[in-house]
């Protein structure tokens, strides 16, 4: 697996030949400092990556993800987290499967999602990015039929459907889960196939009338970077003002509230920011005058 991590939601990726989990976690702190700030934190200082291949450079975005070669849940109603890893540790005692839990930083920093945590399930074959949806919906009813309802604690299951998606790495070895007989277990093969004969893209769709989505970064990412590929709006010298408007547009009729600050960090995410000359002023500046 080709793992593209970093620090901070800015920039682009370094490149991991293999993202020995185990290894990493080895690499922290007992425990981590408490975060005061906890939305700058995620902005400067976690570390992220995709379990993806790109097609070409160090870009991160849907329209340069090759394939997807693990899936993250992210649990965000962790309300007895002793539970949690008791639930956890009966399906690892149940199964062969190869996973790793782990808690958020929103878990260590005050006013965040009560112990918000994190299962990683890397894949024994990589898919194809548009069965990710089917990939996720398969692995979730198969930890509910092994007695681990995923959501039961919140699951967002929409962020992991979410291509490219950053997901943060565990902070500190305290709370993080890894298996401890990593040798002797599998990693998960997703049944599901994808058929092209009757296969409707989901870049084919319609983005009119308002989504279900919370306006979050990653939901405002997605929708950033499918929304620009079905409609061929690119961001070159010349293009911007243009094409921001229309995007903004496009985001006006999507989301209700949405965060200036989450707004940023959703065009970073979706690597459209990094192409402008002055994206926090220029997305500012236009979230001020047409998001009113």
């Amino acid at each position: 697996m080709y793992a593209f991590k970093k620090s901070g939601i800015y920039g682009d990726y370094d490149v991991i030949d293999e993202l020995d989990v185990i290894t990493y976690v080895e690499s922290l702190p007992i425990y981590h400092a408490p975060i005061d700030d906890l939305e700058a934190f995620k902005k400067v200082s976690a570390q992220y990556f995709t379990p993806s291949n790109l097609k070409e450079g160090l870009v991160r975005s849907r329209q340069n993800i090759a394939d997807v070669q693990g899936i993250t849940f992210d649990l965000d109603k962790v309300y007895d987290w002793s539970e949690l890893m008791y639930e956890f540790y009966t399906m690892m005692t149940k199964s062969e499967i190869e996973m790793y839990l782990w808690k958020t930083p929103s878990a260590i920093a005050s006013g965040g999602h009560e112990n918000g945590s994190r299962l990683f399930v890397p894949l024994g074959e990589s898919i194809d990015p548009e069965l990710l949806p089917q990939a996720v919906d398969e692995l979730t009813k198969l930890f509910i039929f092994g007695g681990f309802n995923l959501l039961s604690y919140g699951a967002d299951l929409q962020a992991s459907k979410t291509i490219g998606r950053l997901m943060g790495l565990p902070l500190q070895q305290k709370d993080t889960i890894v298996p401890w007989d990593v040798e002797n277990r599998k990693r998960y093969k997703i049944q599901a196939t994808l058929d092209r004969s009757s296969f409707k893209s989901t870049f084919e769709s319609e983005f009119t009338g308002k989504l279900n989505d919370e306006p979050t970064v990653e939901n405002m990412a997605s929708f950033i970077e499918r929304y620009a590929e079905k409609h061929q709006i690119t961001f070159n010298v010349g293009e911007r003002d243009n094409s921001l408007t229309r995007m903004f547009g496009a985001l006006k009729k999507a989301f209700d509230d949405i965060d200036q600050g989450d707004l940023i960090s959703a065009f970073y995410e979706a690597g459209v920011a990094q192409t402008l000359d002055n994206p926090e002023k220029d997305i500012s500046a236009k979230a001020r005058r047409l998001l009113k």
